[in-house]
């Protein structure tokens, strides 16, 4: 009969080789969630008016902040496996240990580039009358 264990075989993060591919893998996915980021607010950018139109009572800016945040979580994760497993005398994939690092870092900084347009271009339009 099957346990717990033998069905669901969880990753050892005690190895470096292993720290090294998630690192990669892990940053190279905090790409999408930047990439869907950067497209919405710059989607939705006016350059007459410059500034970033959403509705305020809409998806838009709760969409936007859980992009933001996954992305940031995503790079921020990729750079700690990363730099942890740099460097490690076990570790035979460095390679894939800094080029996670390496990854996470321009994915995070580049979050918080769209994050910082975002909050200073931001101009909430309300839709609809005045309230009666």
């Amino acid at each position: 009969m099957a346990t717990w264990e033998t069905v669901v075989a969880l990753p050892r993060f005690r190895r470096f080789d292993v720290q090294a591919r998630y690192s990669l893998a892990i940053s190279l996915a905090s790409i999408l969630p930047l990439a869907v980021a950067a497209y919405a607010s710059f989607s939705r950018y006016d350059h007459g008016l410059r500034v970033i139109q959403f509705s305020k009572a809409g998806m838009f800016r709760p969409g936007f902040l859980a992009c933001v945040a996954l992305a940031g979580l995503l790079a921020v994760t990729g750079i700690v496996l990363g730099f942890n497993s740099a460097g490690q005398r076990r570790n035979d994939q460095e390679r894939k240990s800094w080029a996670g690092f390496f990854i996470g870092m321009a994915s995070c900084c580049l979050t918080i580039i769209v994050f910082a347009a975002f909050w200073f271009l931001k101009l909430p339009v309300v839709v609809g009358g005045p309230p009666g």
